[in-house]
C-alpha cells in the first residue's frame, strides 16, 4: 500500500492536476522496484508530460526523487543521486 504523504508538501499545494495525476501513477506503479526499473517509469511519465505540454518544477523534481527513491536500498539511492548530478552538470 502506498503512502501518499508527500501529497501534503508545500510542492504539491498548486500542482496542475494532470501532473498530479502522472505523480500518482507514477507513485503508484514505482512502489518496491528497484532503481533500474523505476527509471523507465520516469522516462515514461516524462513523456506524457510532453505530450500535454507540461513539466516538472525544480521542487516538483526533487520531491519526485524522494518518491521514487523512498523504498530503494541506499545502493541504488546514491545511483540516483549520482546521475541526477551528471544531469545538472555543465555539457561541453
Amino acid at each position: 500500500m502506498n503512502n501518499f504523504s508527500w501529497m501534503n508538501h508545500p510542492a504539491m499545494k498548486n500542482i496542475d492536476a494532470r501532473k498530479l495525476a502522472i505523480l500518482v501513477e507514477l507513485a503508484n506503479e514505482a512502489e518496491g522496484k528497484s532503481q533500474d526499473k523505476v527509471l523507465p517509469l520516469l522516462m515514461t511519465a516524462n513523456a506524457k508530460l510532453k505530450s500535454m505540454n507540461l513539466t516538472f518544477t525544480k521542487e516538483e523534481n526533487d520531491l519526485l526523487v524522494d518518491i521514487l527513491t523512498k523504498d530503494m536500498s541506499p545502493a541504488d539511492r546514491q545511483k540516483v543521486e549520482m546521475i541526477k548530478k551528471m544531469a545538472k552538470s555543465p555539457r561541453s
